[in-house]
């Protein structure tokens, strides 16, 4: 099990984050508990049952309107990233490791479990970086925090692995990302995406390498289940 180390050029430890309106312990440990992760019940992340239960306890507690709190949940993308690289730990080991869209923080975790030199994980929502940074404690472990824009500027130089769960979801979101994952892996960096069948996912200059039927949350999803597939970008 690896434990990641600053680097200050391509993250930010957790106590350099702004404040932000992170749900109390005492509701988290109430709302959303930290729970068995589907598929690796070695690892533990924060998980809401009932998300708008806690989406309006949280609001209430800071006395605000918040954004959806995508991070309650180990969506089914994060799952099997979170078991490939357990079961392929090749993928990361030794790697810089870079959990694009890290939301709860797991993948990135199931990472340095795998023995990933370090992870940055990277999130535009701060709460879920806080959230995530949270959950790796709680394994034992601890992630690098960067929550600026990446995709304006060239994927970090030490960078050697991307790690990307279901961020397909918008055509021209979509459109920069795959534009911007394509230019990483041209310059030698390793990129898996884990898509639960998306819109805009990428058909064409991919492989799938993995596929799998997992469970969802129907309040998530309107569905409970997803085909999950692990892509890596052809040569």
């Amino acid at each position: 099990m690896g434990r990641s180390h600053p680097e200050t050029d391509i993250a930010i430890k957790p106590a350099a984050l702004r404040p932000v309106p992170v749900p109390s312990s005492a509701l988290l440990a109430r709302l959303a508990p930290l729970t068995p992760v589907p598929g690796r019940p070695d690892l533990v992340a924060h998980h809401a049952p009932d998300v708008m239960a806690l989406w309006l306890a949280w609001e209430e507690e800071c006395g605000a309107p918040q954004a959806v709190p995508f991070w309650a949940t180990v969506w089914p993308a994060g799952q099997l990233l979170a078991r490939v690289v357990q079961a392929e730990p090749a993928w990361v080991r030794g790697q810089t490791v870079l959990d694009l869209g890290c939301g709860s923080g797991v993948a990135g975790i199931a990472a340095l479990y795998a023995g990933a030199a370090r992870v940055v994980a990277h999130d535009i929502d701060p709460v879920a970086l806080a959230v995530a940074a949270q959950n790796a404690r709680a394994n034992a472990v601890e992630l690098l925090l960067q929550g600026a824009p990446l995709l304006h500027a060239p994927c970090p130089a030490r960078i050697t692995c991307i790690l990307v769960g279901d961020l397909f979801y918008e055509r021209a979101a979509a459109s920069a990302l795959w534009a911007w994952l394509r230019t990483a892996h041209r310059q030698g960096v390793q990129v898996l995406i884990a898509d639960a069948s998306r819109p805009f996912a990428p058909t064409a200059g991919v492989r799938c390498l993995w596929e799998e039927r997992l469970a969802t949350a129907w309040a998530w999803e309107g569905t409970h289940a997803r085909t999950v597939r692990l892509l890596t970008l052809d040569v």
